[in-house]
C-alpha cells in the first residue's frame, strides 16, 4: 500500500477559491487558508465541488437570494452538479475511503446548509432587505434530497465565513477511523 490516508472531504468551491464569490463579498484574497491547512495537516484529501452560481451565471453576477435561485432552471443545474458530486463520493466509498462530509457555506443562497440568504421577491437589489433564514440553499437542498434518496450516510457540514475556527472545532468532534 501507499501512504494515502483514505480520508476525503468535499468543500464548497469558494472555500478554496474566493475569486468565485460575488464581487464585494469575498472574505479572503484567495482561500480560507486556515481551513485548507487544517485539513491537509490531518491527512484529509480535499475535493472541490463546482460552484453552482459561477457555473450558472458567471463571475460578473449580482448577489441573489434563495428565492431568486429557487427556480426550475437553477434547480436543474444544481441537480446535475449534485449528481456528479454524489457519484464521486460513491466511488470513494466503494473503494474503501472515508468521506468525512460535504461542506457548504453558511448564509449562501446556494450552498448554505442550515442558514441561507433571503431577500423576498420583487424590486431591484437596492430595495431588498437581506436577511438570514433557517433553511438550506438551493444546491444543498438538492444535494440533501439525492443523499437521502440513495440512502447514503454523508454528513452535511457548514463553514461560517465569519468564524472558520468553529468549523475546525466541529471537525475535531467527528470520529475518524
Amino acid at each position: 500500500m501507499d501512504s494515502r490516508s483514505r480520508k476525503v472531504i468535499f468543500l464548497a468551491h469558494c472555500i478554496l477559491n474566493q475569486n468565485s464569490v460575488v464581487l464585494g463579498l469575498a472574505k479572503r484574497p484567495a482561500a480560507f487558508q486556515e481551513v485548507v491547512t487544517y485539513l491537509i495537516d490531518r491527512g484529509i484529501g480535499i475535493i472541490q465541488m463546482k460552484c453552482p452560481e459561477t457555473t450558472y451565471a458567471g463571475l460578473l453576477r449580482f448577489q441573489q437570494s434563495v428565492e431568486q435561485y429557487s427556480n426550475p432552471f437553477f434547480r436543474e443545474h444544481c441537480k446535475r452538479i449534485a449528481a456528479e458530486t454524489i457519484k464521486l463520493a460513491e466511488e470513494y466509498l466503494r473503494c474503501g475511503y472515508e468521506v468525512l462530509g460535504i461542506v457548504g457555506i453558511k448564509g449562501s443562497p446556494s450552498c448554505g446548509v442550515t442558514i441561507t440568504t433571503s431577500a423576498g421577491y420583487g424590486g431591484p437589489p437596492e430595495r431588498k432587505e437581506e436577511k438570514k433564514i433557517p433553511m438550506p440553499g438551493v444546491f444543498m437542498e438538492e444535494l440533501s434530497k439525492l443523499i437521502a434518496g440513495k440512502g447514503l450516510d454523508l454528513k452535511l457540514l457548514e463553514l461560517n465565513p465569519k468564524n472558520p475556527s468553529a468549523f475546525m472545532e466541529s471537525m475535531e468532534n467527528l470520529k475518524h477511523k
